[in-house]
C-alpha cells in the first residue's frame, strides 16, 4: 500500500488567514499544544483521504494483517539540506497516530511495526510530499529470524567462545 502523504497543513483560522503548519521536529517542538492539536487533527483528514483515494483504486488490496514495514521517502520542493529524521519522525508520529484513529492499524508498537525506514527521493518543486509503503515481512523483503526461547541453547557456530 502506498500513501501519499503532505509536508505540511492548513490550520482554518475564523477571522485571519488560514495557518500553514510544516511538519518538522522544530516546529513541533515550539508550538503550543493546542495548535499541535489542530494540526494533528487536520493532518488526520488528509491521511484519511489518501487511505480512502488508495482503497477505491483499482486493483489495490486492503492490508494483510501485522506485523507491517514502514518505509518514508520524502520529495522536498527545494534543494535545501534537511535532516531526513527532522521531518520524518514528525510525519511518522501523525501518520501512525492518525491510521491507529481510522482503525487501520491497531496500534504502533513494535509488534505491530517491525521495521520503519526513512529515505530521500528527489526535489520535487511542483509537488513537494511524502510517499509511505506500507508492506508486510511476508512479502519476500525481510526474512523472519526464530530467537531461541529462554533457557535453550544457541547453535555452537553462533555462540562465542570465552577464552
Amino acid at each position: 500500500m502506498k500513501l501519499i502523504l503532505p509536508l505540511f497543513v492548513e490550520i482554518p483560522r475564523k477571522k485571519s488567514p488560514n495557518k500553514r503548519f510544516y511538519l518538522g521536529l522544530n516546529p513541533y517542538r515550539n508550538t503550543h499544544f493546542q495548535i499541535l492539536n489542530q494540526a494533528k487533527e487536520a493532518y488526520k483528514g488528509l491521511v484519511s483521504d489518501a487511505y480512502f483515494y488508495y482503497c477505491n483504486l483499482p486493483g489495490n488490496k486492503l492490508l494483510p494483517p501485522p506485523p507491517y514495514l514502514f518505509q518514508y521517502t520524502v520529495f522536498p520542493g527545494s534543494a535545501r539540506k534537511f535532516d531526513l529524521a527532522n521531518i520524518l519522525s514528525i510525519v511518522q508520529k501523525f501518520t501512525d497516530d492518525s491510521l491507529i484513529d481510522l482503525g487501520v492499524i491497531p496500534d504502533d508498537s513494535y509488534k505491530i511495526i517491525r521495521s520503519i525506514e526513512y529515505h530521500f527521493g528527489a526535489v520535487d518543486k511542483t509537488s513537494p510530499r511524502v510517499e509511505l509503503e506500507i508492506s508486510s515481512p511476508f512479502e519476500g523483503r525481510i526474512k523472519h529470524v526464530d530467537v531461541p526461547k529462554e533457557g535453550t541453547r544457541m547453535p555452537r557456530e553462533i555462540v562465542p567462545e570465552v577464552a
